[in-house]
């Protein structure tokens, strides 16, 4: 499961300046950036960080969402806060058949660089992080789900996002 994560404003503009991606880079720098809670350097998805991510409708420019996916079905900030925690992954194996993340399955997805990702390895009854990082340092793409959430109480659209994991293979 990816539940902490490593990410950087510098690794998000490395990225862009990588790809050649001018409009991301203006839009990180002058919109963006004041609005995130980068950087990052071991976030909990349970924290529910504000993240760049890049949508399918808008692959170029980059959005600032919310980890956990909020239901179609949640109305308002009390029944938010029961189910939040339960949508931060979106199990790839299961998310066309579950009704939390099957309409953003087909119809948003999105995203995600992260500078790395910490799994937990169980031994003698403690946790211990492993963090998962590429050679160069260069940002990992993880899948994602998306999602605007109209706040029915206070009229405000919010961002939303689950992670999209798999099971992984043993070492």
């Amino acid at each position: 499961m990816c539940y902490d994560i490593k990410t950087s404003l510098e690794s998000q503009l490395n990225r862009a300046r990588r790809d050649g991606d001018q409009q991301a880079i203006k839009e990180i720098i002058e919109k963006l950036a004041p609005l995130t809670d980068l950087p990052l350097f071991h976030a909990s998805g349970f924290s529910h960080p504000r993240l760049f991510i890049y949508t399918d409708s808008l692959p170029d420019s980059p959005t600032i969402s919310t980890w956990g996916l909020v239901p179609h079905w949640i109305k308002d900030k009390g029944q938010l806060k029961k189910l939040w925690n339960n949508t931060l992954n979106a199990r790839g194996e299961t998310i066309f058949e579950k009704p939390s993340f099957r309409n953003s399955a087909k119809n948003n997805r999105c995203i995600v660089y992260v500078d790395g990702f910490y799994e937990h390895h169980h031994f003698n009854g403690k946790s211990y992080p492993f963090y998962i990082h590429q050679k160069e340092h260069k940002p990992i793409a993880l899948a994602g789900l998306s999602r605007e959430w109209d706040d029915q109480e206070t009229g405000e659209t919010l961002n939303k996002f689950s992670m999209v994991i798999t099971r992984g293979k043993p070492m």
